[in-house]
């Protein structure tokens, strides 16, 4: 049955090496010789975390047993307390992920196939309970898969678990008849940890009510594996169907799209996309999606806090699930990092070309007096203005400034502050700061894209026509 397990659960090719997570206890013990009877080349890889005395035996024994095997043996150690402590992490946590980052790194430099641990049907059901006490869905109640990829650790390299079928019982079995000698870590039975307080206090009352209760624990976990596949199915669809545009730090939603979609399935999109900015992180919380989901109903403030570095915000249609960190869709928009300038004499010498970053260039060029382009003008990106009242010798393409007033066109006149301008013409929050404004000295000429200075207005005393025009270069 194992074979089998390894060769169609956990995907194992026999022609290939298998990197072996072996700590010396009757868990891995068990895996390394299974592995090795059934012809895999295995690698046998030993992490020391330093935590007790006897961590050095350990690890010699382990050495020793790879030595007979005829096995490649490779070994790593650091200080997990003192990492922990550093990071703030459980020790727990700190000694998953230096045990996991040796592991792959290992994996990787002995192009290894997989690396493979030795969890249990026992490790099984406390994780399942682990993630039951402390709230989710049915990502976390489905428990480990036979066969997963950590992203984290390694985007390609799976973590394999050939044993999770059998029972801590069952390893401890093999080791006796097949003459092996385990080490028993004694922090296993220390009930400061949240997975032993499990192991022998909750458990052991669980069982009165039900003395099969792991056994029920495993056959749930195994149906909700099936009913996440389905899940895993359907959400790649929805997936093609409402996200627009993804970038490094930012997914982009249709907002009535995704709106029209099921509250559940609402939850599991955003989820999927955390994910996706947060593959080391799966830890969402049932709290933050729904109120990411409500929020997609009704994007009021425009703005809300997600967890973990994320938020969302909503914008012509659309929501997007970004880090604080993002620079989202700033290429769809023209931005001015630096002040730039075009001397109106340069103009006339040969019609310049401005970067303005981003993709963005602007133009400048003089246009004849009998063109009526300028009346038929229908792009916002384009336009036109009398020249002989451009009251300065260059022209300034520069972000807004603390106190900027602007007169547009249509306000006889009259002036506005330029954040109001933006308040009205509802554009991005986010495209503001940086948003190239055109200006003569201290009068603004263009909000670039939106509205001239009623000043430089085309009249029928104009003479001579200035063209501007900004576009986005072709993308490579």
């Amino acid at each position: 049955m194992l074979e089998t397990i390894m060769r169609d659960q956990c995907g194992l090719d026999p022609s290939r090496p298998v990197l072996a997570g072996v700590s010396g206890g009757p868990d891995s013990l068990c895996l390394l010789d299974i592995l090795h009877t059934a012809g895999y080349k295995v690698i046998v890889a030993h992490f020391n975390h330093q935590l007790r005395p006897e961590a050095g035996q350990e690890a010699d024994s382990v050495s020793t047993r790879a030595g007979r095997l005829g096995l490649e043996f490779i070994i790593d150690s650091a200080d997990v307390r003192a990492y922990a402590e550093a990071l703030g992490l459980s020790l727990e946590e700190a000694a998953r992920t230096l045990r996991y980052q040796f592991l792959f790194t290992a994996a990787r430099q002995h192009a290894a196939q997989a690396v493979a641990v030795g969890h249990t049907a026992d490790d099984q059901v406390e994780t399942i309970l682990m993630h039951f006490l402390r709230g989710a869905g049915l990502s976390g109640l489905k428990g480990m898969e036979y066969r997963t990829l950590l992203p984290a650790f390694d985007p390609q390299i799976p973590l394999v678990r050939p044993l999770l079928s059998l029972w801590r019982t069952d390893t401890e079995s093999f080791c006796r008849e097949h003459v092996l000698e385990p080490h028993f870590d004694a922090s296993n039975t220390d009930q400061a940890f949240f997975r032993n307080r499990l192991r022998y206090a909750l458990l052991p009352e669980l069982e009165k009510y039900n003395p099969r209760f792991k056994e029920s624990v495993l056959h749930t976990a195994q149906a909700l594996q099936g009913d996440y596949s389905v899940l895993q199915e359907l959400l790649a669809d929805a997936w093609k169907s409402v996200v627009v545009e993804t970038g490094k730090d930012w997914v982009a939603f249709d907002q009535p799209g995704l709106a029209r979609l099921s509250t559940g399935m609402r939850r599991n999109l955003i989820r999927r996309a955390a994910e996706f900015l947060r593959p080391d992180d799966r830890d969402f919380g049932f709290a933050a999606l729904a109120r990411a989901s409500a929020f997609v109903e009704v994007p009021a403030g425009r703005q809300i806090d997600f967890v973990n570095g994320l938020y969302l915000f909503s914008e012509n249609g659309k929501i997007y699930l970004a880090s604080y960190e993002a620079a989202v869709l700033f290429s769809q928009w023209p931005q001015v990092q630096q002040p730039a300038t075009i001397s109106v004499r340069q103009i006339t010498a040969n019609a310049p070309r401005l970067e303005l970053g981003n993709g963005w260039i602007l133009t400048a060029e003089y246009s004849d007096l009998t063109s009526d382009n300028w009346s038929q003008n229908t792009d916002n990106w384009s336009i036109w203005l009398d020249a002989d009242r451009i009251p300065a010798d260059s022209l300034v393409i520069r972000p807004r400034r603390a106190g900027d007033v602007f007169s547009p066109l249509g306000m006889a006149g009259q002036t506005i502050k330029v954040q109001d301008f933006f308040t009205n013409i509802k554009m991005p929050r986010r495209a503001r700061r940086q948003w190239p404004l055109v200006c003569a000295g201290e009068q603004i000429i263009w909000v670039a894209g939106y509205r001239i200075g009623h000043p430089f207005r085309i009249t029928p005393a104009t003479r001579h026509i200035l063209h501007l025009k900004i576009k986005r270069l072709p993308q490579a």
